[in-house]
């Protein structure tokens, strides 16, 4: 006999007299409806199944990366990300369960240009296997709105607190998604236009939440030096206790300059960061308390990552928005 989808399967059939073998036929019957129905229903739900493994599968490194990709693709795809919130990327080493990740997904986007120090090596190396799509947001940024720091010789990545950089890379996403999903162009597109439209909502709030901090306290003093894209965007000095990666601790001539200039400008917070150590900041405020200058240690910030999932900061606007409300509650 022939099913649905093509599968075929045998039936014996015996002759029975039901007036001898009453229990056995009823028997025999019951059998046969609990066959045909698990068979059925084993068919029936063979499509379904199928049609939820032939979704791509996009694997992001950081969840502000995956949250993008989410913005464009929506349920379009299956989009997964390997560092954890609260996690470092600058010196988070993947496991091999990250590697295997990545190595079974269909497209892999990464921020780029440093950030994932430890990933990247990995990323690049499999993007150039046949048949594998992988790519960063960070490449394709125009050279000229990147910040170099080093002398030249290192860029600073964290540009998606400059809000029409993370627009172009919503429009990068756009494009390579619909590279390799043509069938999904149109919306992709749509997507992307809508959600660049809540960035632009977004900087225009921003701006407005921001003019409440005095001219002589629009100073920024964080963990690491995370936040000059920031401060470049909306006009705010900023100062980062550690380099644009926090691989290493403070010396003790970092934490006195911080508190000389501190004291000298009568600044009034430093913030500390969701995926750092305080301990350094704590002895920053302490010092500056040996001056008899108080400093106020601000609510955390999230800087290379977004929040825990079903929090408030676990996507890109609400991390910007919970920034901006942090900053401007201590320092106005």
């Amino acid at each position: 006999m022939r099913l649905d989808g093509g599968k075929t399967i045998s039936i014996f059939v015996c002759t029975i007299d039901p007036k001898c073998f009453p229990m056995q036929m009823k028997s025999y019957l019951r059998f046969l409806t609990l066959f045909f129905a698990a068979t059925l229903g084993l068919v029936g739900c063979g499509p379904a199944a199928d049609k939820s493994e032939k979704k791509t599968r996009i694997i992001c490194t950081t969840g502000m990366v995956s949250d993008l990709v989410k913005q464009v693709v929506g349920n379009d795809a299956v989009v997964n990300h390997v560092i954890p919130s609260g996690l470092d990327p600058h010196t988070y080493k993947p496991t091999p369960q990250d590697v295997s990740e990545i190595m079974s997904a269909d497209i892999v986007v990464y921020s780029g240009i440093g950030l994932e120090a430890k990933l990247e090596e990995i990323l690049d190396n499999y993007g150039k296997q046949e048949g594998h799509t992988v790519f960063s947001l960070g490449a394709a940024l125009p050279d000229s709105a990147l910040i170099y720091v080093e002398n030249g010789h290192s860029v600073d990545p964290h540009f998606w607190f400059d809000l029409e950089l993370w627009s172009l890379a919503t429009t990068q996403v756009e494009m390579q998604l619909s590279e390799q999903m043509p069938d999904f162009q149109a919306v992709f597109k749509e997507r992307a236009r809508q959600y660049k439209d809540s960035l632009q909502d977004l900087k225009g709030w921003a701006q407005t939440q921001l003019s409440q901090i005095p001219a002589d306290q629009r100073v920024l003093v964080t963990v690491h030096d995370a936040f000059s894209y920031f401060g470049q965007s909306f006009e705010i000095e900023v100062r980062g206790l550690l380099g644009i990666s926090p691989e290493l601790d403070a010396g003790v001539q970092d934490v006195s300059s911080l508190v000389d200039f501190l004291v000298e400008n009568e600044i009034r917070a430093v913030f500390v960061e969701e995926s750092l150590p305080t301990r350094t900041m704590e002895a920053v405020v302490a010092g500056c308390q040996t001056y008899g200058h108080k400093v106020l240690l601000g609510e955390k910030l999230y800087a290379d990552n977004v929040g825990a999932e079903g929090t408030p900061q676990d996507t890109y606007i609400g991390m910007v928005k919970h920034n901006i409300q942090t900053i401007v509650s201590a320092l106005k």
